[in-house]
């Protein structure tokens, strides 16, 4: 039975589809309500976390749409174009056939570069949800929004009344007493490290720009090609600024984010979708006048992880 190619396919398939759903369930459902964030202390003197409250730009949904739904149309549009523009003997292609039915190559192309990037994304949710509870690091409106006192009630002290010789005490047990905060503002209030937001734009958009690279390599697609990744980088890095502008995170947070997003962008798309790796393909050429024998030769040609 597994030999048959149907069956194969469709348990790749499955298999596929399990595993995207394993890592997100595990970095968006099983991971924020099993670990809690760690408490992390500060100082008044701490000039850092004094930032007033911005309402961001940026939204989950805003978010939403740069890290899926901005690559999956642009991974398309590139396959489209491919298919109706590059012949298909100048490309080594993977066919698939599932009960009978040819499937068209630009869909399984998009499948494989759409599932390699979501598995990415997945990855880079778990990596940023783990770092973020594990460091507890405070925002720099955490004074604004928190407003934090500690002591017992007969003896509750805050910031405000705190000696200037005490300011540098470090302050690990306290409350935060901003009843008009919501409950999820105040829960972000912990999760400064690194910036989820930049992280994920970063590892879209640096993905983006190896796609282009690996996928755009004709000479008449230079400028475009460029084009593209400039807009990519130029919007990764728009916003890590808006992040810092609206006091949302700290500077390291943004760079912290931008290095991770980056890297894991580099690690799938090098040794996972294998986007630049080159193979050995057989060549055969008849010589003339005869129809028996002929020779072959070898040349290299990119795979691009198919």
């Amino acid at each position: 039975m597994c030999g048959n190619p149907n069956t194969r396919l469709l348990s790749r398939l499955i298999i596929d589809f399990l595993l995207l759903l394993g890592v997100y369930c595990v970095a968006l459902v099983v991971l924020p309500q099993q670990l809690e964030t760690v408490q992390r202390g500060f100082h008044c003197s701490d000039a850092s976390l004094r930032y007033p409250y911005r309402q961001p730009w940026l939204t989950k949904v805003h978010l939403t749409i740069v890290v899926v739904a901005l690559p999956a149309a642009f991974i398309l549009v590139v396959e489209l174009l491919r298919a109706a523009f590059v012949p298909s003997s100048a490309e080594l292609k993977q066919r698939f056939v599932f009960v009978g039915a040819r499937i068209p190559s630009f869909i399984s192309e998009c499948y494989k570069i759409i599932g390699v990037y979501l598995f990415g994304l997945g990855l880079a949710l778990l990596v940023i949800r783990i770092t973020k509870v594990s460091t507890g690091r405070l925002r720099p409106y955490f004074f604004d929004v928190c407003q934090p006192t500690w002591g017992g009630e007969d003896a509750e002290e805050n910031c405000a009344v705190q000696p200037a010789s005490n300011a540098s005490n470090y302050i690990e047990d306290y409350n935060c007493t901003e009843f008009a905060a919501s409950l999820e503002l105040l829960s972000q209030v912990r999760h400064s490290f690194p910036s989820g937001f930049v992280a994920s734009t970063s590892y879209a958009m640096f993905f983006l720009i190896y796609y282009a690279q690996a996928r755009l390599f004709a000479s008449w697609l230079r400028l475009l090609r460029s084009t593209l990744q400039l807009a990519c980088g130029a919007m990764a890095l728009l916003v890590g600024l808006e992040r810092i502008s609206t006091n949302q995170n700290h500077i390291s947070d943004v760079a912290a984010g931008m290095f991770l997003g980056a890297a894991l962008a580099s690690y799938l798309a090098v040794f996972v979708a294998h986007l630049f790796r080159q193979v050995r393909v057989k060549r055969r050429q008849w010589p003339r006048n005869e129809q028996i024998y002929g020779y072959a030769g070898y040349y290299n040609r990119a795979t691009y992880g198919y």
